[in-house]
């Protein structure tokens, strides 16, 4: 369990240093969701995922319990920036699937299942 309590803190102060690139790295993306208690805007930093003209696939390192999948499912409406540009898309978990993980790129698939997470992946479908 300190472990994962280490994680979270190393989260907390990367997190604000990586926002600036995220969206315009091509191998980082910025998600924006909605507080689902605050309502007030959540950007997170995560590594890009296999795009096709309607949408993304994302992986919650931190499984269902990542704040940002949480507020997704509260509230599927979110944007999302890759490569400089801002997109509208909407938001669902979706089961693991062995076929989708071999789409990402190294740097996507080294997170997952660290520490005993159960990751899980997102589906954005643009709008």
């Amino acid at each position: 369990m300190a472990q994962k309590r280490v994680i979270r803190v190393w989260w907390r102060i990367s997190n604000p240093l990586a926002r600036p690139l995220a969206g315009l790295a091509p191998w980082w993306v910025l998600l924006e969701t909605t507080g689902r208690r605050s309502g007030r805007r959540r950007r997170t930093p995560l590594a890009s995922g296999p795009r096709d003209s309607t949408g993304m696939w994302l992986i919650a390192v931190h499984g269902r319990h990542s704040g940002w999948v949480l507020n997704a499912e509260a509230r599927p409406e979110v944007r999302i920036r890759h490569r400089g540009r801002w997109r509208s898309a909407t938001a669902r978990p979706a089961d693991w699937d062995p076929a989708v993980i071999a789409r990402f790129n190294r740097y996507a698939r080294s997170g997952p299942g660290l520490l005993g997470w159960d990751p899980v992946l997102v589906r954005l479908d643009f709008v």
